[in-house]
């Protein structure tokens, strides 16, 4: 009982709607009550009415049944007619009896005693008429029978007196019932007339007490979710459910409204610090430019080119084809060093620049150099920046094998592999520690400080071609560094397709 009181205590809402049911169904219940306990009298009375006329009507057809045999047998002397009398005259015999032990104070059952006498009295005169019939008086069953005639004329009389006054006596009570049946069914008309109004106006009541704040919140909540988050507070006077609701509802809102205005206010700090960073990346872009510029305009390019080509086609005439060769290779390579940085390029043209300088290499150290590659001829035509491939061959030169005597070995591998486009420049050479590695890869060391190698030819380093690549392409995981010291160097190049597809499709809007 106590865990029923603390489960509505705890359920208010639950509570209600039991009571309401409850009492609901208790009303109809009632009415439904009434209207059986009437129905059930009614029934009672006509069922009395039917069961006192079918009463004296089997009186009267078993009277018959025995007047019938009697005749038959006096007439006939037949012994199925003997036995049919003796059956039916038990019976009618027991009736009597019956009829004269009960107590009657009205004038139907005074009638009705007097019937029991007379069937008593005709039995009497019937069976002394069948002893007479048997021992063959016919004066003393002549007799006998004409009483028994007229006793059994007098039972029929009494019986159909006796069905008019129960037929008048049942006429009133049917009256009786048929006036209070009336009463009876107004009064339920009323009940149930009064249940349905109580049901529509509580229905009405806790319907709009029920769904009026769970409105409210609904409306709070769509205007939360459109973005309008200063939503004023859903206010709710029941101390039931949708009272707690209510009021976790508001705290949420304001939870809510707190948290979106701290995440306006980070954004705001993130973008202004994204453009202070951006307008610092285009103050180190222009000065590299300019730089550049500055180290292109000490030397009139028109002029050199023109050499260069004059001594190439004098090598030619002379037939001196490694001369012919070697100048046409350092203008294709001085020709590709004067691009601007910030032009992308394709890999396929870096690749081509690789052998030009690698070609003057081998021309000047013979034998102490070893170049080879191994490129996916599927993967060369991706586009990246200018001059980010002749840097590190320089440095894998300069830094990795140059202090070797012999045997020095550069290798180039381009290749897909699982969703990345991957660049490796790889060499044999001295190798180097991790914390230069760390100097190299560092986001505190700054480009072209001491911490950096550069390139003889290009004066780029290696963190210069790894930013370049990251704000080509995007991408900050772009370069990895792995050497051992000693046993050689090896830079890793990644760049993601993604990141390639969206450079390709910026291109050509």
């Amino acid at each position: 009982m106590k865990k029923f009181i603390r489960f509505l205590s705890l359920n208010r809402i639950r509570r209600k709607l039991i009571l309401y049911f409850m009492v609901t169904t208790l009303l109809m219940a009632m009415a439904c009550f009434v209207s059986y306990f009437n129905a059930q009298m009614l029934a009672s009375g006509m069922d009395a009415i039917f069961e006192n006329n079918q009463y004296l009507s089997d009186i009267s057809d078993n009277v018959a049944n025995v007047q019938s045999t009697l005749e038959s047998f006096l007439s006939t002397s037949h012994s199925e007619s003997l036995k049919d009398y003796f059956r039916y005259s038990a019976n009618l015999r027991k009736t009597g009896e019956d009829i004269k032990d009960m107590v009657y104070d009205t004038d139907s059952g005074l009638l009705m005693h007097d019937i029991g006498n007379m069937i008593i009295t005709y039995l009497g005169y019937s069976d002394t008429a069948v002893n007479a019939k048997r021992g063959r008086d016919i004066e003393g069953y002549t007799q006998n029978y004409a009483e028994a005639s007229k006793v059994y004329d007098y039972i029929n009389l009494y019986i159909n007196r006796l069905t008019q006054n129960q037929f008048q006596e049942n006429t009133k009570g049917y009256t009786i019932i048929s006036g209070r049946l009336g009463y009876i069914l107004l009064i339920n008309l009323l009940i149930i007339i009064a249940t349905i109004a109580f049901n529509i106006i509580f229905i009405i009541r806790i319907t709009f007490k029920t769904t009026q704040p769970i409105i409210s919140l609904a409306r709070a909540a769509n205007d939360i979710s459109r973005g309008k988050y200063d939503v004023e507070q859903v206010t709710v006077d029941s101390d039931d459910e949708i009272g707690v609701m209510a009021d976790a509802f508001n705290r949420m809102a304001e939870s809510i409204k707190a948290q979106v205005a701290a995440i306006k206010e980070k954004a705001e700090l993130e973008t202004r610090l994204k453009e202070q960073e951006m307008q610092n990346l285009l103050m180190k872009s222009h000065l590299k430019e300019t730089q550049l510029q500055a180290l292109q305009s000490q030397i009139n390019p028109h002029f050199i080119f023109n050499t260069l080509n004059a001594g190439a086609q004098l090598a030619m005439f002379e037939e001196a084809d490694r001369t012919y060769l070697f100048i046409e290779c350092f203008a294709s390579l001085f020709r590709y060093n004067l691009r601007s940085l910030d032009s992308p390029v394709t890999l396929r043209e870096e690749i081509e620049n690789i052998n030009n300088y690698i070609a003057l290499l081998k021309v000047r150290y013979a034998d102490r150099i070893s170049y080879s590659q191994e490129v996916d001829e599927s993967v060369v035509d991706i586009p990246v920046p200018c001059m980010v491939l002749q840097p590190l061959i320089e440095n894998a030169f300069i830094h990795g094998i140059s202090e070797l005597e012999s045997g020095g070995t550069i290798t180039l591998r381009v290749r897909e592999d699982d969703g990345d486009y991957i660049i490796e420049i790889e060499d044999n050479g001295v190798g180097m520690s991790q914390e230069k590695i760390n100097q190299i890869l560092g986001e505190d060391a700054e480009d072209g400080s001491p911490t950096e190698s550069v390139g003889h030819t290009t004066g780029i380093g290696t963190r210069n071609v790894m930013q370049r690549l990251k704000n080509f392409f995007d991408y900050e995981k772009v370069m990895s560094i792995i050497s051992s010291k000693p046993g050689g160097t090896r830079v890793v190049i990644s760049i993601p397709k993604i990141c390639v597809q969206r450079k390709k499709e910026c291109h050509r809007a």
